[in-house]
């Protein structure tokens, strides 16, 4: 059984997959190009004294005017009170990514959730202002772990703070919009469905999924998809145990 507070490692899987194909369902330009389920390595960032850390998503954002790649961090929660502690963590993740790594150094990081949180903070949640001060004198556990002592420059902060962007997705609206996957080898409508539910089928009959899905994307069958496939697929949220 997990720590309290913990996200069970099934939910933390499907909501990377759900997160990010909402993502790709609403912003035009953006497409994922690899995940940490399928290649943790190329996700894999050193911070200080030894401390590793890691993002869920590395992407395109394919805008005409400014392409970037895209570092992306997903937290499904069931309700909001550990995800102001997680986009902290991830401010210095994306502080240092930044400094250190110079393929990175104009990259955007945008943090997606499905709760809402900071609410009193507002729009100030990207500011100069408030990520210098999660940065130093607010720091929280895992901040101080990634940064250590070292110095951190507002040169640096304000830059960064014009690549942040944090993204909100209610499972309300996710369940309205669906999910945007792209199809990889061996798998299956059900699969595809199954994983992204966390490994629970939220309906009692899964011959009504095949036939929407096979009406989202136009297809004759859903038993017939390809790898490399990109599918609109449904939602129904995900059943979390309480303990």
């Amino acid at each position: 059984m997990g720590m309290p507070g913990e996200i069970p490692q099934e939910i933390g899987r499907a909501y990377v997959q759900v997160l990010v194909g909402c993502l790709e369902r609403t912003v035009k330009c953006f497409r994922r190009a690899f995940d940490v389920l399928d290649a943790p390595d190329k996700l894999a960032f050193d911070g200080a004294n030894g401390a590793n850390f890691s993002f869920d998503v590395l992407g395109h954002y394919r805008h005409p005017l400014y392409p970037r790649e895209v570092l992306v961090e997903c937290k499904g929660h069931k309700d909001g009170s550990k995800v102001f502690e997680g986009y902290k963590e991830f401010l210095a993740k994306s502080y240092v990514t930044t400094v250190n790594y110079r393929r990175h150094t104009r990259d955007l990081f945008w943090f997606v959730t499905n709760v809402a949180f900071g609410c009193s903070i507002g729009k100030k949640i990207t500011s100069p202002e408030f990520v210098y001060s999660v940065l130093t004198k607010d720091r929280n556990d895992q901040v101080s772990s990634l940064l250590g002592s070292s110095h951190v420059d507002d040169k640096f902060v304000t830059d960064l703070s014009n690549r942040l962007s944090v993204c909100i997705f209610p499972d309300s609206f996710i369940r309205r919009m669906g999910v945007s996957y792209l199809v990889k080898s061996g798998e299956s409508v059900w699969s595809i469905f199954k994983g992204i539910h966390a490994g629970r089928v939220p309906v009692p009959h899964f011959e009504p999924i095949a036939d929407e899905v096979a009406k989202l994307n136009d297809l004759k069958s859903a038993n017939h998809i390809k790898s490399g496939q990109r599918l609109h697929v449904p939602w129904y949220g995900i059943q979390w145990d309480d303990p």
